[in-house]
């Protein structure tokens, strides 16, 4: 289960090669044993899983439906699962949540409507899901992690950033292995002030192809500078393995700017921009790429750009006064920094 949904459109350039063909091959190897064993519900819900990660969420719905034609018990279950999951991947809460009541066991049923609640941040009515699970029976696994996760995540919503930590500890406690929880409390605890890297190294080591956990992973690094050099490749892991990833690739550009490779930064921002036009932080770190190459008109275009999109956010309203700074426009510079 990722941390956020996938983005769908698609990329022209990916900034690294390496990382790339790791993902490529993770892919592929997922789609060889599917072909290998068409029979086989397990190769198909994994191929489809893979896909979901890499953001071909229409391709993952097709092979997970395809799994669904097959699979029995609780398999069949977890196939159903997964499509919802895709389907929140695409935010598509009507179809998710229609799959997870279609669920005929009760336990997952009930779980995987809170995981649809919180697609929209709704809080209130996902614990209430997770109210009519402690009515079943259902005491299973996977329920009772993705139901403490569901609640922390829920809990994070409500600002109870201490009942969150401790649901991530106990879906911990349940499944020690699994990279999802860890991710979870690593970020939570980093959000805080607290270090949250132990945790996302962790879940790292456990499942280094989520690209939410490379994510994570770079963002509690990027915040020492001796360690940017291993956010960078963390953020790198997070574009090989969802290239369409437009958080990872901000915050990549991020940091190749803070490393001043300015080349690579200036690629990874072009490919934001082409996925997202409107978004305006890739507008705001395109404009930090045209700063530090002195392109200051276009840093001001950029800003400007983004100063329209958000009016109220800061680090356009910066990106613009340290433009007019260069240019030696004070007054400008000092109206736009106040």
């Amino acid at each position: 289960m990722g941390l956020a949904p996938a983005v769908v459109l698609a990329l022209g350039v990916v900034c690294t090669t390496a990382p790339v063909r790791a993902q490529e091959s993770g892919v592929a190897e997922a789609k060889e044993k599917a072909k290998a064993t068409p029979a086989s519900a397990e190769a198909a819900v994994a191929y489809g899983r893979a896909l979901r990660r890499a953001g071909h969420d229409g391709e993952a719905l097709a092979e997970l439906r395809r799994a669904k034609a097959f699979a029995r018990g609780d398999l069949a279950t977890k196939v159903e699962w997964e499509i919802a999951r895709t389907h929140i991947a695409r935010r598509d809460f009507r179809q998710a949540m229609a799959t997870c009541r279609a669920m005929r066991a009760p336990g997952p049923s009930r779980v995987c409507a809170a995981e649809a609640h919180l697609l929209w941040r709704r809080g209130t009515e996902a614990m209430a899901e997770l109210g009519e699970l402690a009515k079943t029976s259902d005491t299973s696994v996977d329920v009772r992690y993705f139901a403490k996760i569901a609640e922390g995540r829920a809990r994070e919503l409500e600002t109870k950033d201490a009942e969150a930590e401790a649901a991530y500890a106990k879906a911990i406690d349940v499944a020690p292995d699994r990279a999802d929880a860890r991710a979870l409390l690593g970020a939570l605890r980093h959000r805080v002030g607290k270090d949250g890297v132990p945790e996302l190294r962790r879940a790292a080591e456990i499942d280094g192809r989520d690209p939410v956990v490379q994510l994570e992973l770079g963002r509690a690094l990027a915040t020492d500078p001796a360690n940017l050099d291993a956010a960078i490749g963390a953020f790198e892991r997070a574009v090989a393995e969802r290239p369409t990833y437009t958080d990872a690739l901000r915050a990549l550009t991020e940091a190749y700017l803070a490393a001043k490779r300015i080349p690579d930064a200036k690629r990874t921002a072009e490919s934001v921009l082409r996925a997202a036009p409107n978004d305006v932080f890739a507008h705001v770190a395109s404009g930090r790429v045209a700063l530090a190459e002195n392109r200051l008109d276009d840093a001001l275009k950029e800003g400007e750009t983004a100063f329209k999109l958000m009016p109220n956010e800061a680090k356009a309203k910066l990106l613009v006064a340290d433009a007019y700074t260069k240019k030696g426009e004070i007054d400008l510079a000092l109206e736009a920094y106040q």
